[in-house]
């Protein structure tokens, strides 16, 4: 329903405002001390972040028997002419925003391809619009600017090339398309966008890093390459080139630093595994436990007594749908002894009726395997709010 997919949306959205977060922190010093590259790996954090809290959360210890029984609490008399429960025109407006931002996406993309002159029996194809760039997805290509013969020296073509093709062998496209993705998905994240700059100047510098690190005597062409580059006037959602938010001062004098030897790059990529793995398991086991099930009650039966909570009078009328997990201690009686709120969506609304309906439940309790006496055990029950679909008899607490 729409609410558990925007409690999950907020989840990666917190993921990865950490991943960015860290990521911003280390950058400068990272790139003292390890290179361009150590940071532009770094980036896959942000990713790997949001991938952990989606996975199924951790196992937790308390001890809790399953019990399959859901209540469905809809509204009387609600048709075709109920409101929109606000969830569903959360996650409407979310979608919305995505899509807009992935057309404007394509749009970009697609405007850049019809402008390139392909050249299937060369290496390379040419376009008016690009600096030296690498487009397409799945089969990337080098695009030349039209003058890149006459601009640039041989030794400047060579150095160029590749550039353009070391993107092309390190994956970096398929970098871009994920960056893109996820900017789409967290359109209304202003950070994210930010981020991606960032992230498209690493990936820049981590670049040059590798071709001056295959052609360290070429550091001062490969400057004057730079300079005679004419800035873009839009950076490719799916590409790599020379463009005008790269900060070309700072490109510049990253060429002035000295390539890290071998131990230290073996050191950083070590180091960046580490700062990788630790904070991805950090995030996926910061979520909510799962709790370890252990078999204490029987399952369901037609002898338990769960009556239905009360539909809130005020939620009611502003079509608000939700859920609420309980952790019910049965006693050896078949009675609640005790009962906890684990989750509640949205947040307190539906906590007072549902923790009240649940005292008045009555469970079949479990027996302790073949010798017969009632035993107390855990249950989660999960009671659902839901305000589009009615059955008869639905109660409504005026009193909310």
């Amino acid at each position: 329903m729409a609410s558990d997919v925007l409690v999950e949306l907020m989840q990666a959205t917190l993921a990865l405002t950490l991943g960015m977060g860290l990521v911003a922190l280390v950058r400068a010093p990272l790139r003292r001390w390890l290179g361009a590259q150590a940071v532009y790996a770094c980036w896959a954090l942000v990713p790997l972040a949001v991938v952990a809290v989606l996975l199924p959360a951790p196992r937790g210890g308390r001890t809790l028997a399953t019990l399959t029984a859901v209540t469905d609490l809809v509204p009387a008399g609600a048709g075709a002419s109920s409101p929109l429960p606000l969830w569903s025109a959360m996650l409407g407006l979310w979608l919305l925003g995505a899509v807009v931002l992935a057309l404007v996406m394509v749009a970009r993309q697609l405007r850049f391809h019809r402008s390139v002159q392909r050249r299937p029996t060369q290496p390379h194809d040419v376009s008016p619009l690009a600096t030296p760039a690498v487009a397409g997805l799945l089969r990337p290509r080098v695009v030349l600017p039209a003058d890149f013969a006459t601009r640039y020296t041989a030794d400047e073509q060579r150095l160029v090339i590749a550039h353009e093709q070391l993107h092309i062998e390190r994956g970096d496209i398929p970098a871009q398309a994920l960056a893109t993705l996820l900017r789409c998905v967290f359109w209304f994240h202003p950070l994210v966008h930010v981020a991606a700059t960032r992230f498209r100047f690493d990936q820049e510098l981590a670049c040059d890093a590798a071709v001056l690190a295959r052609h360290p005597d070429s550091r001062r062409r490969y400057g004057e390459a730079m300079f005679k580059t004419q800035l873009a006037e839009y950076g490719l959602p799916v590409g790599c080139h020379w463009q005008s938010s790269h900060p070309l001062k700072e490109r510049v004098a990253m060429l002035n630093q000295p390539i890290p030897g071998k131990a230290r790059r073996r050191a950083g990529s070590v180091l960046v595994a580490s700062l990788l793995a630790i904070a991805t398991f950090s995030a996926w086991a910061a979520q909510p436990a799962t709790p370890t099930v252990v078999k204490g009650l029987q399952a369901a039966t037609d002898d338990d007594v769960l009556t239905q909570p009360k539909y809130p009078a005020s939620a009611l009328a502003q079509g608000i749908s939700g859920r609420v997990d309980l952790d019910v201690l049965v006693g050896t009686d078949g009675r609640p002894e005790e009962i906890r709120v684990v989750t509640s969506r949205p947040e307190g609304v539906f906590d007072k009726v549902a923790v009240e309906a649940a005292q008045q439940w009555q469970f079949n309790a479990g027996r302790n395997g073949l010798r017969g006496e009632k035993v107390e055990g855990w249950v989660r029950i999960p009671v659902q709010f839901t305000a589009d679909a009615p059955p008869e008899g639905t109660q409504v607490d005026h009193g909310s």
